[in-house]
């Protein structure tokens, strides 16, 4: 059974605050020398983590993607009201992974086109999370997840209805 989406508050200072505790506490005990950089939109919680000089903690993909899903847990204990935290470490964290960018350009091409729904292979969830913000803003579709645990796979589909402001996409 598909629960409802409560969308995230736009704003939830203590979720952010909590989000910093937490995230500072988890890098020193790791040992890494980091800075944290943190920003709230409507939709999530970004935390931009830059090593400083000295660190000798590999800021690796699966260590931010398990830190990342520990930090959820910690800000969204409960399942309704949400507001995700992304962890970024160097990279694309503004502006969004080129390649991510132009693979979804592809998709929301191709379902316009087709008229069809594209399922992706599974994939993480971080991966499924930036194919969802790269479509946000494409005229004519729309993403979901579907699925459980490791068979979660991303959907983008067709809607007409969907039109982007002047401005945006």
């Amino acid at each position: 059974m598909e629960r409802p989406l409560t969308p995230p508050p736009a704003s939830a200072p203590e979720k952010v605050e909590k989000a910093r505790t937490f995230c500072d506490e988890l890098f020193r005990r790791m040992g890494a020398l980091v800075e944290l950089e943190l920003r709230e939109s409507p939709e999530a919680i970004g935390v931009w983590v830059k090593p400083l000089e000295g660190n000798r903690v590999e800021l690796s993909s699966a260590l931010m993607e398990a830190a990342q899903a520990l930090a959820n847990r910690a800000v969204n204990p409960q399942t309704e009201v949400r507001k995700w935290v992304n962890l970024e470490a160097g990279g694309y964290s503004e502006e969004g992974d080129p390649a991510v960018k132009a693979m979804a350009a592809r998709l929301a091409e191709t379902v316009r086109r087709t008229g069809q729904a594209v399922a992706l292979a599974p994939m993480s969830a971080r991966e499924r999370r930036q194919l969802h913000i790269a479509l946000q803003d494409a005229e004519g579709v729309s993403t979901r997840s579907e699925g459980e645990g490791i068979f979660r796979q991303l959907l983008v589909f067709p809607d007409p209805g969907k039109r982007v402001a002047p401005g945006q996409g």
